[in-house]
């Protein structure tokens, strides 16, 4: 049952680790209950998979909170989108449980049509248990894949595991959002608008304006930095903000999109892929060992454990309706990237925490607490979320007609005829999937940024490290989330605690006086604001004004401190280029900024160089972006 968007099903289950004669009559009773279908024969020389232990009751560290506004309305059937939640009152005994999870897990794993349930989702349907969805939408999704009693079966699963986990309320399959921070994206004031409508966006983009500056009333954004002492206090409340809490304009995907409730729900705008990932023949029973482990024991290092097995232990699963794997091969890269996504994502659902797993949990402690970059090839692999949105961007799923997908310098995804009829057409076929390319990396990305805001660790890339991808992505649509999203990595990359002497590009990272602080590749030649009369406009040329005040105040503190820096001429170059930002945005210089720019240039002609030549020759391009554009700023600032 590859995806929710072709899984699941409704009804008791058919129990093989029970006693024969009560498989029998269990299946009876699924044959007079199934809603489609004859009587079929039940799954024989199933394994018997015990029942894990009862998750701990031990207080969860981070633990979310979700907001009544996001829930499955009580009672229970009220809402036609909801399923049914666990009822203490009709509680299953210890034995039906694990009678059910036995039969249920076994069909879960069952290689139907199109591969397994267990190649699209999570190791035990925790995720289609928890979110509610109705045993009408499971049964319909799980009998394009499995027949009527394994469908069955499944269902029961996903009925134990609400009961083992006590999910007497379910989030709602249409409002949540899975790692939206603050659950909720502010909506659009316009209603019916699809996400990537470009009115929706603004308005989203003006609310999230709204919040900055008036339920935050970040300084940045509401007032004029012109002291050291307000410097200080901007940037430590851009440093203060937890991005998990921050409430964005930008709605993540839905954990499932699914045709069947309307044509706006045809999308693979969802963390499911829709190509299973299948253990391979040989080593089946070591796959599923390492993630019985897990569900034995769902530490973080047992999900690291199948996890990083993955690789090697599982691949596509051939059958795609007819049409051949090796026509496909970016469609099969990018949804084993979805499925190892959603790996981290079930993990974290299941602890009902915000706190990602620990890429470092199984490393050697002996010699300290293990540094995440001291172990950078280990952290990038675990990360999946922005290398699965990149891959997007490298290869969308089309291309505008001046940019027609080739197979040399403008690939694309292709997706198998079985996969591409799930997306709709809407205004055309292309148009839909440019859009939807361009939505699912506006997501991921973010989604990314939100945990890791410096972009230390999301890929081998400079130009990831230094937020070009992620700004490019925003500039055409949201320009005040560009805004904060650019000023919010160049504090956290200033303030990033153990990386001055890292290796390659992010050497100097975490230092004030360094080039690795900043970026204008997307801004050199365009702010990028807000239409001119837009009320988002004066708080948009406030904010880019803040930030060049901010850090001419704090670069000159910190090599006045320090009497350091990291690569002297490309500071001068951001130095200078930013004094120019004040007459632009504001319309007159400022005299104060101007003396400060003075005392920059004489400060740093004295400081000592950190960067090394064997560090500039062996990361060429690496300089002040975008490189080779600043011959202007060559010359002292002499005011």
């Amino acid at each position: 049952m590859p995806s929710v968007k072709n899984s699941h099903s409704r009804s008791a289950s058919r129990c093989e680790a029970a006693r024969w004669l009560f498989a029998v009559g269990l299946l009876v009773v699924l044959a007079a209950c199934s809603d489609a279908g004859p009587p079929v024969s039940p799954p024989s020389e199933e394994k018997e998979i015990p029942l894990p232990p009862p998750p701990s009751v031990d207080p969860v560290p981070e633990a979310v909170a979700y907001p009544e506004s996001l829930l499955c309305p009580e009672p229970p059937g009220t809402d036609a989108r909801c399923g049914t939640p666990y009822v203490p009152a009709n509680a299953l005994t210890e034995e039906e449980l694990a009678a059910r999870y036995s039969a249920g897990l076994n069909a879960w794993r069952y290689e139907g049509t199109r591969g397994a349930c267990a190649g699209c989702h999570s190791p035990d349907a925790i995720e289609l248990a928890r979110v509610g969805y109705t045993d009408a939408d499971l049964r319909r999704r799980a009998v394009t894949h499995v027949d009527e009693a394994r469908a069955s079966a499944i269902i029961e699963l996903v009925r134990v595991v609400r009961q083992r986990h006590g999910m007497t309320r379910l989030l709602h399959p249409a409002r949540f959002r899975p790692l939206q921070p603050a659950y909720e994206p502010f909506a659009a004031r316009t209603p019916g608008l699809p996400v990537h409508d470009s009115a929706a966006q603004s308005e989203r983009d003006e609310a999230f304006m709204d919040h900055l500056v008036g339920d935050r009333q970040l300084l940045w954004a509401t007032g004029r930095i012109d002291s050291l002492a307000k410097a200080r206090q901007a940037y430590d409340e851009l440093h203060a903000i937890d991005l998990r809490h921050l409430r964005l304009g930008l709605p993540f995907d839905h954990l499932a999109e699914d045709g069947f409730h309307g044509n706006e729900h045809r999308s693979v705008f969802e963390w499911f892929p829709d190509l299973a990932s299948s253990p391979r023949a040989a080593v089946r029973e070591e796959w599923y060992q390492r993630v019985d482990a897990y569900l034995s024991q769902p530490t973080d290092q047992n999900l690291w454990g199948y996890y990083d097995a993955a690789k090697d232990l599982t691949e596509c699963n051939p059958d795609l309706g007819g049409a051949r794997l090796e026509d496909y091969p970016r469609a099969c890269e990018w949804m084993r990237l979805k499925y190892r996504s959603l790996q981290v994502f079930q993990h974290m659902l299941r602890h009902g925490t915000h706190r990602h797993p620990d890429f470092l949990v199984d490393v050697d402690s002996s010699g300290g607490t293990p540094r995440i970059p001291d172990h950078l090839e280990k952290v990038i692999a675990r990360n999946p979320i922005w290398e699965t949105g990149d891959h997007l961007r490298i290869q969308p799923l089309a291309r505008p007609a001046q940019t027609a997908c080739n197979a040399t310098n403008h690939p694309c995804t292709l997706l198998p005829p079985i996969i591409d009829q799930t997306i709709h057409d809407t205004p055309s076929y292309t148009e839909a999937r440019i859009k939807q390319s361009q939505v699912f990396q506006q997501t991921w990305f973010v989604m990314s940024f939100l945990r890791d805001p410096a972009l230390l660790y999301e890929g081998d890339s400079f130009a990831t490290f230094i937020g070009d991808y992620l700004e490019s992505v925003l500039l055409p649509f949201y320009d005040v989330h560009h805004a904060f999203v650019f000023a919010k990595m160049a504090v956290e990359k200033s303030s990033a605690q153990g990386w001055m002497e890292a290796e390659g590009f992010r050497a100097g990272t975490g230092k004030l006086a360094s080039v690795r602080t900043f970026s204008f590749k997307q801004l050199r030649d365009n702010f990028s604001p807000p239409p001119s009369g837009n009320r988002r406009r004066p708080v948009h040329d406030r904010m880019f004004a803040n930030f060049a005040r901010m850090f001419i105040y704090l670069v000159e503190e910190d090599l006045t401190r320090t009497g350091e820096v990291f690569d002297r001429t490309e500071v001068l170059y951001a130095v200078r280029f930013m004094r120019t930002w004040i007459l632009r945005l504001e319309g007159a210089e400022d005299a104060d900024i101007n003396a400060r720019v003075r005392s920059i240039e004489a400060l740093a002609a004295a400081a000592r160089e950190l960067r090394t030549e064997a560090n500039r020759r062996e990361n060429p391009g690496t300089g002040l972006q975008p490189n080779n554009r600043w011959g202007e700023f060559t010359a002292p600032y002499g005011g």
